[in-house]
């Protein structure tokens, strides 16, 4: 990491990668991980971006299960906002977990598509 990282942003990274593992990439101070909610790897991954900057870092969450407007984001100010931020998308993981239910896997009747139209004629 440069030698330019504020002692908020450190300790920000330190918690991530203790929670979220390494990122799976990293350009200098900013760094992103795909979180998937469970196992299957075919389930729509969460991606969770931290932009390093200088005076406030900040950290955006771009989670397709969101009902909304899929993007979520915050600045951190204070260490305490860290693990309230981790607490949130952990949240948002189970949750997208409970989402990729039954009913949106891929299914062996259609094909593996996960859409019925291209069911298979028995």
């Amino acid at each position: 990491m440069p030698n330019r990282v504020t002692p908020l942003l450190n300790y920000l990274y330190t918690r991530f990668r203790e929670v979220f593992g390494t990122p799976s990439t990293t350009l200098d101070l900013d760094s992103q991980w795909t979180l998937r909610p469970g196992l299957d790897r075919r389930a729509p991954a969460i991606f969770l971006l931290v932009n390093g900057s200088y005076e406030k870092p900040a950290v955006w969450l771009f989670d397709p299960y969101d009902g909304g407007d899929h993007v979520w984001r915050t600045a951190v100010q204070v260490q305490d906002d860290v693990d309230r931020i981790i607490k949130f998308v952990q949240a948002r993981v189970a949750a997208a977990a409970e989402s990729w239910s039954a009913n949106d896997r891929p299914k062996e009747s259609d094909g593996g598509t996960g859409n019925p139209a291209f069911q298979e004629n028995a």
